[in-house]
């Protein structure tokens, strides 16, 4: 089932899938052009979700790949793990942040964390533990969604949504349990700031929609 929605039309996996646009694929096709020929060994999918990205990172041949999410989305990755190679595929259910399991990796050549930095309140020490995951010369992939009031898009700051009408979250396509939405600017300084180099913005979103290039962001850092 899941190499199969690969093989599919962009537009018609985003049917397919509940609506969510396929933009990953584009940020994946970003990464493998930028490892180029350099050998992955271990790769690191922090949040998998549907494992359509879990099978995409496996084309990397990697030796290990590792998956991490959180206790209440084990029953979801059950569903559809069985269908990876279990020789290469690891999954570790616990928070990257606090779970010792998950904090005590040993660094990967590749991170990618997508549809998970908001939802955690403590933005920059988890880039910081981004950082340590990661090993030298390695890249990081992250993805998140952003402030949405447009005066704060291109400013470096964390949108607060406390005590909004969910009328108003409706209407800008924020999730009642987002609390937290930072600029692009901000996740940009955040990586230059705990030491990644070569950071680069993904077009990955636009070549979706232009609205989902407005209210997301993805980044390449090395």
């Amino acid at each position: 089932m899941l190499s199969a929605l690969l093989d599919l039309p962009v537009r018609l996996r985003y049917r397919l899938l509940g609506g969510a646009p396929d933009y990953r694929k584009f940020l994946f096709e970003e990464l493998a052009q930028r490892l180029g020929d350099h050998p992955v060994q271990r790769i690191l999918e922090i949040g998998p979700r549907d494992g359509i990205d879990s099978l995409r990172l496996l084309e990397l041949n990697p030796e290990r790949l590792v998956l991490v999410d959180l206790p209440d989305k084990q029953e979801r990755i059950q569903g559809w793990i069985g269908q990876l190679p279990a020789d290469k595929v690891e999954l570790i259910i616990g928070n990257i942040m606090y779970d010792d399991q998950a904090r005590n990796l040993e660094p990967f050549d590749v991170v990618w964390c997508t549809g998970v930095l908001y939802h955690n309140p403590e933005q920059l020490r988890m880039i910081r533990q981004l950082f340590d995951f990661v090993k030298p010369d390695g890249l990081l992939v992250i993805e998140s969604a952003t402030a949405r009031r447009r005066g704060l898009r291109d400013e470096a700051c964390v949108e607060i949504w406390h005590d909004v009408e969910k009328s108003a979250m409706r209407r800008h396509h924020v999730s009642t349990n987002v609390t937290h939405l930072p600029s692009r600017r901000a996740i940009h300084a955040w990586l230059e700031m705990v030491g990644f180099a070569d950071v680069r913005l993904s077009p990955c979103h636009r070549r979706v929609t232009r609205r989902l290039g407005e209210d997301r962001a993805a980044f390449i850092a090395r």
